[in-house]
C-alpha cells in the first residue's frame, strides 16, 4: 500500500471517529482530530470532500 492510499485510509477512519467524538461533546479532542485530518490532506494534497451535512450547515 502506498503512502497516498494510507493517508486516504487514515482520513476516512479519523473522520468516522470525529463524528463519534463530537457526539460525546469532546470538542477539544475533536479539534485535534480535525487538525490531524487537515494536516494529512495538506501533506498528501488530498482534496477536502464536503459532506451533505456540512453543506447544509454552511448554507443554513
Amino acid at each position: 500500500m502506498n503512502k497516498d492510499a494510507i493517508a486516504n485510509s487514515l482520513i476516512a477512519k479519523l473522520s468516522a471517529h470525529l463524528d463519534e467524538i463530537e457526539v460525546i461533546d469532546a470538542m477539544v479532542a475533536a479539534a485535534h482530530v480535525e487538525a490531524a485530518i487537515d494536516a494529512l490532506r495538506r501533506q498528501f494534497a488530498i482534496a477536502n470532500e464536503v459532506s451533505n451535512t456540512d453543506e447544509a450547515t454552511q448554507d443554513g
